[in-house]
């Protein structure tokens, strides 16, 4: 595998040529992330722009009695990030890693030099800004008008799908703790969650992993039509 995996694999230089990719690979090389590593902080002021590699990052911003608001979950291919340049704002917003993984970063040169060289890349640069707004008032929604198991299904389809879109098992390292904060809920509530999710048999709740037995009616199921109320 080479070190501009990351970047050939994004959305945002899919248009892009085999030289140029490795030109700009020799220019940002990947960095290594581990479980729980805060890649941003709020008050941070250096210009960056995140092209996730491996792994999922988790943005989030802390309310003022203490409880944490996921805004999004980054996953392979995804882009995020606080640059002028680009319209890009992360005042308030802390970024986690929830597993291993992978980070490209680039500076506002790096950008500057990409947009200006290919106004392709500028067009999917857009294309992955509007997910991410998608993404956000999909979540916004999620919180309203979703029980908790319904979330719970959502979020972790949203792990799973680059891992497996399929019906193959796939396992997922995330603590009842970790799922709670991406949820936005309590442990207790994830933990009675799942256990509704497993005896759909659509998950199976294991030590520090949680392995998805049934993507497509994991899908389902955070989507149906909410004709039962849940209290859990």
């Amino acid at each position: 595998m080479t070190d501009h995996w990351c970047l050939s694999e994004s959305a945002l230089f899919q248009d892009l040529e085999q030289e140029r990719m490795e030109q700009i690979s020799a220019r940002v090389p990947p960095r290594s992330i581990w479980p729980g590593q805060v890649v941003r902080v709020p008050d941070e002021t250096l210009e960056a722009l995140y092209v996730v590699q491996r792994g999922h990052v988790r943005l989030f911003r802390v309310l003022e009695d203490g409880r944490t608001v996921t805004t999004a979950i980054a996953g392979p291919g995804s882009v995020f990030g606080h640059m002028a340049l680009l319209g890009l704002r992360m005042s308030g917003t802390w970024c986690e890693a929830v597993g291993e993984g992978r980070l490209c970063v680039m500076s506002a040169d790096d950008v500057r030099r990409l947009l200006l060289w290919d106004p392709r890349v500028a067009v999917r640069l857009i294309e992955q800004l509007g997910a991410r707004i998608t993404d956000l008032e999909e979540r916004l929604t999620d919180t309203v008008a979703k029980s908790v198991p319904e979330r719970t299904a959502a979020t972790l389809c949203r792990l799973v799908e680059p891992l497996d879109p399929g019906h193959r098992p796939v396992a997922v390292r995330l603590t009842h703790e970790q799922l709670a904060r991406l949820t936005g809920t309590t442990r207790e509530r994830t933990t009675r969650a799942l256990g509704e999710l497993a005896r759909r048999r659509l998950v199976r709740p294991r030590r520090g992993t949680l392995l998805v037995l049934d993507r497509p009616g994991l899908s389902a199921f955070a989507d149906r039509d909410r004709s039962e109320v849940w209290t859990v």
